[in-house]
């Protein structure tokens, strides 16, 4: 009985900085469907935060166009300026040079990212993991280069037209940055990049593109043949009326 009751209590206490280092997940905005998450971390430099949204989102497919877009990822990610390809080894392991736009007089910052891609088979989530790879491209004199940055972008698709998007990001900014501009990067980043995001996932030049480096879910692919039937059949009775059809809605 004592051994046993020993060996419990090392197993607690083994587990226990497991779990403290783990911090809980406060929530700190839920408004316009989009909600904003922060992890309290023992290393206080250490940023993290999370945002989900469920957006609306025509053609599974205008995700890997829009990923594939770096400057339409710089315009819809909050704060950052500019995204730019330094080696594509594939669609699936990229290297990009990520700089910033910070309030002054606070001094921009950067990081050369591995990013990498690859999709879930059972549930068919789109996953973007991406990491600091320092190697890829030298500091640069005007920023701050961040010590460490990583996350993922997360697209779990749901029924037609429906995608949960998670952005995760855990990162130290480097240098000296006030508690007013942290909690800028806890709050506002993850909230104003989903809010952007869903304003030109549908925008047409992302629509319809083939890559053919990931799967489109089964009750997508069948909704985007019931919409080609309907265009099909209502161009068909405009013709043989006369009558020019409007544009259809782009997919």
């Amino acid at each position: 009985m004592i051994k046993k009751l020993t060996t419990l209590l090392l197993l607690v206490l083994v587990a226990m900085p497991a779990l403290a280092s783990d911090g809980e997940w406060v929530l700190v905005t839920d408004r316009d469907g989009i909600q904003v998450f922060r992890q309290d971390d023992g290393d206080s430099r250490l940023k993290t935060f999370r945002g989900v949204a469920d957006l609306q989102v025509n053609d599974f497919n205008a995700i890997g166009a829009l990923l594939d877009d770096y400057d339409a990822v710089a315009s819809f990610m909050h704060m950052v300026s500019e995204i730019r390809d330094l080696k594509r080894n594939s669609p699936y392991q990229r290297d990009v040079y990520v700089t910033t736009r910070l309030p002054w007089p606070v001094k921009d910052r950067d990081a050369p990212l591995r990013v990498t891609f690859y999709q879930e088979p059972d549930t068919l989530d789109l996953v973007m993991p991406f990491a600091l790879h320092a190697a890829a491209y030298p500091e640069q004199a005007h920023y701050v280069r961040m010590p460490q940055m990583e996350g993922y972008y997360r697209f779990s698709p749901g029924e037609a037209g429906k995608v949960q998007v998670t952005i995760e990001v855990v990162l130290d900014p480097g240098g000296a940055l006030p508690a007013w501009l942290a909690n800028i990067i806890l709050r506002d980043i993850p909230y104003f990049s989903l809010r952007r995001l869903q304003r030109v996932i549908n925008q047409p030049r992302f629509q319809g593109i083939a890559h053919g480096y990931y799967q489109t879910p089964g009750a997508w692919q069948q909704a985007g043949e019931v919409r080609e039937v309907a265009d099909a059949t209502r161009e068909a009775k405009a013709s043989a009326s006369g009558v020019s059809p409007a544009p259809s809605e782009p997919r």
